[in-house]
């Protein structure tokens, strides 16, 4: 079960929102955003294609502040056109709707789709295909009836697609109809108000963090939400009205105004650590993780570890705690992209294949797409981890820079 924690605090001279999950005793995902700030994540806006890059299916859009976002596209994609067109292609100088995908990372501009999302609490409707899909964190017993039920409620004339999220196994048939409605009538209105529209004017803000976490919380796996935020709070405990009681957390409100909610967590030093290259293992071990433009290199290290044990073994143990370690930090850095592992090396090949093993199956309850790939004729293992947003580092540099 995890605790949810959101509060403000001065971080060596800089102010920011921070939410910090904590799961088993460990904080294990921190967030942190400007409390004045807006994200360009998952904001909409009224873009121009720049140029077309046709050897790389993709493009450039600009979009509000003469942001250049890099535009990924295919013949099957569909674009919602702002104005009049005579070719059927995309081509330079036509204006569409785009929507944020990931944020600008080191010195890859922002990303941005022409399927756009609308995010509800339990459905997410998709423009662009029509597709139906149910979160993997579903019970497979469940799964088809579900399934049945949405392709029911899908109109057959409808162009876009849904996607169940895991709080909509909680739902009734009515809520979720009721949403969906909801959805559909978000989407109309704002294209309706694009074909209006200057260019580059944004349609929709990108969610805050407070806010996202609104709609992504799962109430079972959820323990408690805690806020010294009244607004959000209030917000927290409107949300969770229609929630059936056997599947609510708590919420409360921390009002102890001589031990600050950021203080009692401790979530200061947590930054300070999570902001470190080395990090102790109880063993005695250690990881270094060090961030380069194009990957991300995780060494682990035997450091203070001493046993009367084989050696193999205790490498073995070593590598296994280290492990553990190495998905939580992805998590709490918000690490993506590339990531190499430097193992300590093991002699025995089913040793070798018990670790890969290991490290797939604790990846896998990571909400971003996470995927061990294999280990290299050196003994690196590879690891995938979907990019969308800056990691804690970058986050804190922007909030710095007041950008």
């Amino acid at each position: 079960m995890e605790r949810v924690i959101i509060t403000t605090l001065c971080y060596h001279g800089t102010d920011c929102r921070v939410a910090a999950w904590q799961s088993n005793g460990k904080i294990s995902r921190i967030c942190l955003e400007d409390p004045r700030g807006e994200r360009l994540l998952g904001s909409i806006h009224v873009g121009k294609v720049q140029k077309i890059l046709p050897d790389i299916k993709g493009a450039f859009v600009e979009i509000e502040n003469r942001t250049s976002c890099y535009f990924p596209y295919t013949k099957e994609s569909n674009f919602l056109y702002t104005m009049p067109k005579k070719a059927p292609e995309l081509r330079a100088g036509d204006e569409l709707l785009v929507q944020v995908t990931r944020e600008a990372i080191k010195t890859k501009a922002p990303c941005v789709s022409s399927n756009l999302n609308f995010t509800g609490k339990y459905l997410v409707l998709t423009t662009g295909n029509r597709t139906l899909g149910i979160s993997a964190k579903i019970p497979s017993g469940k799964r088809e009836k579900l399934k049945e039920f949405l392709e029911e409620l899908m109109p057959e004339d409808c162009s876009y697609g849904i996607i169940l999220r895991t709080n909509g196994a909680l739902a009734s048939a009515e809520e979720l109809k009721e949403e969906l409605r909801s959805l559909e009538t978000q989407f109309t209105q704002l294209y309706q108000k694009a074909l209006h529209t200057p260019c580059y004017t944004k349609l929709s803000k990108g969610e805050s963090i407070t806010a996202s976490i609104l709609k992504d919380v799962h109430w079972k796996e959820t323990e408690k939400i805690i806020t010294d935020q009244k607004t959000l709070y209030e917000e927290l405990c409107v949300s969770r009205q229609d929630i059936p009681v056997a599947s609510m957390c708590a919420i409360e409100y921390y009002e102890d105004s001589l031990l600050p909610l950021a203080r009692l967590y401790n979530l200061e030093r947590e930054l300070d650590q999570a902001l470190q290259e080395k990090i102790w293992l109880k063993s005695g071990g250690f990881l270094i993780i060090q961030q380069t433009e194009a990957f991300v290199a995780i060494d682990v290290n035997t450091g203070k570890h001493s046993s009367k044990k084989d050696a193999e073994e205790n490498y073995k143990q070593i590598n296994r705690e280290a492990a553990l370690e190495i998905a939580r930090q992805l998590r709490l850095r918000n690490l993506s992209g590339m990531i190499l592992v430097d193992f300590i090396n093991m002699k025995n090949t089913n040793d070798q294949s018990e670790l890969l093993q290991y490290m797939g199956s604790l990846v896998r309850s990571d909400p971003m797409q996470t995927v061990v790939v294999d280990v290299t004729a050196l003994g690196i293992m590879e690891i995938t981890r979907k990019k969308s947003a800056k990691t804690l580092a970058e986050q804190l540099l922007q909030l710095k820079k007041g950008e």
